[in-house]
């Protein structure tokens, strides 16, 4: 197996949603509630690192399944570095903890809870897939992981040592995977079909090639780079190896990942002394360029293998030429020229038909170009015409706005007028009403004089009319005595 098409710890991470749960809903729910009702129950991740493994079991039987699942999540996040430094701490701290404990044997181990036993692997291994629910190894396998005894890779999986390798790595490196690991950083990841793992050829060990530059396992060999194997120590070739990985994947990558790879062999033979090397960095800096500046991946790709086969038969030719040492014919030396032009017309006929692509392209370019400009054209005048329909429109309301403002003021100008007039008439009612008033009561008076002159002058003659035919007057009264008190009645009466 290619140690690419294993996983690294954050990579494993499943994305499949989780598997429902087949337990009784009620008895979950009495399991929560006899939790939450007792604090004495509660747990944490210091106490399943350290506590006894039949103690943290039995009281994980009587642990909701929600409350478990809080503690992995709480570990996913220590894993994940969420918290920080702090979180990071404190996880190396439980993994200390774990990876010291002489009690955690197989025999303890097969009494754990499945639950604690998931947390125990994913803190001394680092890896959260462990935690994830959708991920269902054995409890067998499990252990094995646990004790160094199963590769920690759950998309390889073997038992170590990997392939029964019996080399210083693989026996005294505990949990290391031959056939997924780096010899170097013994961690694995996603990555497939790329220059970024080198394979010895000799113990088919994988390294990254990061690792082997900054630990100087990569360099010039007997004249041609080459590459130290940690785990034999034996030098493999690596421009084979490079022509190899462009011949079978090359085609396969994407412009990034094209210039990636590029720039990984550029970093390789970098300090490389001999002639091929040299010129494989070369060749490599100038497609990267080209590349990004618009150069096609398959006509990259094209010259590569040229590139890769012009020099294989450079180092052919040489080391044909040092065996022999004798001067080459006329007629092999019109034969090498002619391979010489031919290769070189190709190398011509190919960038004659690149510069055909990008000229086609160049003028589908140019016009796409002017049909997009006459289109904005078109929809400029139209935005032209809108706006002068939108003008109109405008002035047409300010002018409809202005005549609805002199019809306002109009109005309010007969509206004062109308407020002026009407307090004139209500002080003219007024005046009328106070005069009328004032007649009435002047007329009322003279009727009411009236009367009483007419009623005095009845009472008067009455009293004369009686004064007649009275016989004779009263000695005792004295003149006018009688008249007197009328009188007096009459201007009381008034």
């Amino acid at each position: 197996m290619h140690p690419s098409e294993s996983a690294s710890s954050r990579e494993t991470w499943p994305t499949t949603n989780a598997q429902a749960s087949n337990k009784s809903p009620d008895k979950e729910k009495q399991r929560e509630n006899d939790y939450f009702s007792s604090n004495s129950d509660k747990m944490s991740l210091l106490d399943v690192a350290r506590d006894k493994v039949d103690v943290i079991s039995e009281k994980m039987q009587n642990l909701p399944e929600k409350y478990l699942d809080k503690l992995k999540f709480e570990l996913r996040s220590f894993l994940e570095g969420l918290g920080g430094s702090n979180q990071r701490d404190e996880f190396l701290l439980l993994q200390k903890l774990v990876q010291t404990r002489p009690d955690l044997t197989e025999i303890t181990l097969t009494k754990t809870h499945r639950a604690q036993l998931e947390i125990l692997v994913a803190i001394k291994t680092g890896i959260q897939a462990f935690l994830h629910p959708s991920v269902s190894l054995s409890q067998a396998s499990l252990i094995d992981i646990f004790l160094y005894r199963r590769c920690r890779n759950i998309a390889c999986g073997p038992a170590l040592p990997a392939e029964d390798c019996t080399c210083g790595l693989c026996s005294n490196q505990n949990g290391f995977c031959n056939l997924c690991m780096c010899t170097i950083c013994n961690k694995f990841d996603f990555e497939v079909n790329t220059c970024r793992w080198i394979g010895c050829d000799s113990c088919a060990h994988w390294t990254h090639t990061d690792c082997a530059i900054r630990n100087g396992l990569i360099g010039p060999g007997s004249g041609e780079m080459g590459f130290r194997c940690r785990g034999c120590d034996r030098s493999s070739e690596l421009v084979g190896w490079v022509k190899d990985v462009f011949r079978h994947c090359a085609m396969s990558w994407d412009r990034d990942g094209l210039i990636r790879e590029l720039d990984f062999v550029g970093r390789i033979f970098r300090g490389s002394e001999d002639t091929r090397g040299r010129k494989l960095v070369w060749k490599c800096d100038e497609l990267i360029e080209k590349l990004k500046s618009g150069v096609s991946e398959a006509l990259a790709c094209k010259v590569i293998f040229m590139f890769f086969q012009e020099i294989e038969t450079d180092h052919l030719k040489n080391q044909e030429s040092e065996e022999t040492g004798k001067p080459i014919s006329p007629h092999e030396a019109f034969d090498k020229i002619s391979d010489v032009v031919q290769e070189a017309v190709k190398k011509m006929e190919l960038v004659a038909d690149d510069k055909m692509r990008m000229v086609k392209r160049a003028r589908l370019a140019v016009e796409a170009c002017d049909q997009e400009l006459k289109d904005k054209s078109r929809e400029i005048a139209a935005l032209k015409n809108e706006r002068q329909k939108k003008k109109i429109q405008i002035d047409e309301l300010e002018s409809f706005v202005r005549l609805k403002q002199a019809e306002a003021d109009m109005f309010e100008m007969k509206a004062n007028e109308a407020r002026r007039e009407s307090e004139r008439l209500q002080r003219i009612v007024r005046a009328k009403t106070e005069k009328s008033e004032e007649d009435y009561a002047s007329r009322y008076l003279k009727q009411r004089l009236h009367e009483a002159e007419t009623e005095k002058h009845f009472l008067f003659e009455k009293i004369k009319l009686q004064e007649s035919l009275r016989p004779s007057v009263g000695k005792n009264d004295p003149p006018h005595s009688t008249y007197d008190k009328i009188q007096d009645l009459l201007k009381n009466y008034v």
